[in-house]
């Protein structure tokens, strides 16, 4: 990060009105102190590293929507900041100038939002007056949002890793999207209005990270010369989640043989088609604890056998592999907050400590 230095003088200026000044959190000269305000909502446990001889003016702002946290900060002066990978979490930066960033071997100035890799370190040096925004939500709504609304199967979780800058597409839409909603609620809007908000946020977020989540969907027609069967044995086992199905009987109905149609996922999707059922039943029945929290929710045991597990033991235990939680732990957590609350702020957005 040679080029530190450089960024230090960058903004002399005072910066525009800073996004979410109507839910700040903290104003400390204190790095441990900006660095755990911005930690409790990006859930990152990053480093923050004050240039050699430097005191910070650390400003942060933030609050959660619905299942989105969304922090600006600021530092006042040079520093370097080191995210570790991000694993089951989709963590966005739009700067709000310019910021040096290094990651698997990539460094580059910039301008416009990326993302954090999820298998390998991120560095940052961003603007000392104007900061950044970050956004952040848990892969497994991302996953959710994607299987509800992109009309394409889901055959294996979403990972934000590359050999190339993890730069979105559309930077401009989604940048001044985020911003827009920020904008909203510095004004305040309706309680109702947060999940319309979320679900904007979200596709935004999809939109941009196109390009990265394509390995997580079964291939389309033609692309890549993956052959059409593929797409159809995917949308067959989607299908029929909850059947005894076996995958002879996929291969039967897409008209090709067992071998053939293990040899074309491996090849096309890296995954045996085995695999790829059994991720697909647990995301189902993730989505069936996750979908009914509350006083209502399904049994462990609804979910496993509505998922298409007939053995409960080892459906506990590859959920748990996937998750890193048990299925009762999903529920637990889940029963304990209340859905007319999920969208609210937590108590202490909008206090300030000095």
């Amino acid at each position: 990060m040679d080029s530190a230095g450089a960024l230090d003088a960058v903004s002399c200026q005072l910066p525009a009105a800073r996004p979410l000044e109507a839910h700040a959190l903290t104003r400390s000269t204190s790095p441990t102190v900006v660095r755990d305000s911005v930690n409790s909502l990006t859930s990152d446990e990053h480093l923050l590293v004050p240039h050699q001889g430097r005191g910070i003016d650390g400003t942060v702002n933030g609050l959660v929507a619905g299942a989105i946290s969304l922090v600006f900060v600021s530092y006042g002066t040079g520093v370097t900041i080191v995210s570790p990978p991000s694993g089951r979490r989709a963590l966005l930066v739009i700067p709000r100038g310019p910021m040096l960033v290094e990651s698997c071997g990539n460094q580059w100035v910039a301008n416009t939002p990326f993302a954090l890799s999820s298998h390998h370190q991120t560095k940052m040096v961003p603007d000392p007056l104007r900061g950044a925004l970050v956004g952040g939500v848990d892969a497994d709504v991302l996953e959710n949002y994607l299987a509800a609304t992109s009309n394409r199967v889901l055959v294996k979780p979403i990972s934000l890793a590359s050999d190339v800058p993890l730069q979105l597409s559309n930077p401009n839409m989604v940048s001044q999207t985020w911003l827009e909603a920020c904008r909203q609620l510095d004004q305040g809007i309706a309680g109702e209005s947060v999940t319309w908000l979320e679900n904007i946020l979200l596709a935004t977020m999809s939109a941009g990270l196109a390009p990265f989540l394509e390995p997580a969907f079964a291939p389309l027609p033609g692309n890549k010369g993956a052959p059409a069967y593929v797409e159809s044995a995917c949308n067959y086992l989607e299908q029929n989640l909850g059947a005894n199905i076996r995958i002879d009987d996929v291969a039967s109905a897409v008209g090709i043989s067992t071998r053939q149609l293990h040899n074309a996922f491996q090849a096309h999707i890296g995954q045996s088609p085995a695999h790829v059922l059994r991720d697909m039943r647990l995301a189902r029945a993730r989505r069936m604890l996750e979908g009914q929290a509350g006083p209502v929710a399904a049994t462990v045991a609804e979910a496993a056998f509505d998922a298409g597990f007939s053995h409960l033991g080892r459906f506990a235990a590859y959920y748990s592999e996937k998750y890193k939680e048990s299925p009762s732990a999903t529920l637990q957590r889940l029963r304990g907050v209340p859905k007319q609350q999920a969208s609210k702020p937590p108590q202490w957005v909008g206090q300030v400590s000095h």
